[in-house]
């Protein structure tokens, strides 16, 4: 027994050195500088929620900073939704393709085009080209409104009463078209011009 209680107490005594040894090492410089460093900070400013009686879609890809500003972030999927395929895609290109056959029939009944764009006599190929260039451009430009609106919308900026600008502006573009198509379907054969002599 007393064999034991010696080991012990030789042991703990073997050991009282390092541990002082720690202690007092922990205040010198080297010590510090293995300190971990401190806790990040939270960030004081709080994500963006929607304002009272919001009923839109909840931002799918989060928020994004401009400035000290915070904004939701809208998916292509929850902007380019199917009032979005069906208004600012499907109805300009109808309307677009409408304005083509209307415009190409008129030229066969002999009518001058108006639009430079299309040349003169306008081809079939230009037309095409041209019109899937302005519908393209037409979605895009609504697809970006429509996000901007709905960020408006999720943080209460938008103006109560009023459409979206997205509506006016995907409606401006068929409206024009449908317009144009069906002044050239109204129009009849032009009669041939007399040569004087």
């Amino acid at each position: 027994m007393t064999r034991m209680l010696a080991c012990c107490l030789s042991f703990a005594l073997f050991l009282a050195p390092e541990v002082g040894a720690q202690d007092a090492g922990s205040t010198t410089s080297a010590a510090k500088k293995k300190e971990l460093p401190d806790a990040p900070k939270p960030n004081p400013t709080p994500f963006l929620m929607p304002v009272v009686g919001y009923r839109g879609p909840m931002p799918s890809h989060g928020f994004y900073h401009e400035g000290d500003d915070i904004h939701p972030r809208f998916g292509f999927r929850q902007v380019a939704d199917q009032r979005y395929w069906t208004v600012a895609v499907a109805l300009p290109a109808a309307a677009s393709v409408f304005d083509a056959v209307t415009t190409l029939h008129a030229v066969s009944l002999g009518h001058l085009e108006a639009n430079p764009l299309f040349g003169a006599p306008p081809t079939p190929g230009r037309i095409a080209g041209i019109k899937l260039g302005a519908a393209v451009l037409t979605s895009t430009c609504s697809y970006m409104l429509k996000r901007s609106d709905m960020r408006d919308d999720y943080e209460g900026v938008k103006r109560e009463g009023f459409p979206g600008r997205w509506w006016v502006t995907t409606l401006v573009a068929p409206a024009l078209w449908l317009g144009v198509g069906i002044h050239n379907a109204t129009l009849h054969r032009v009669p041939p011009q007399v040569q004087g002599h």
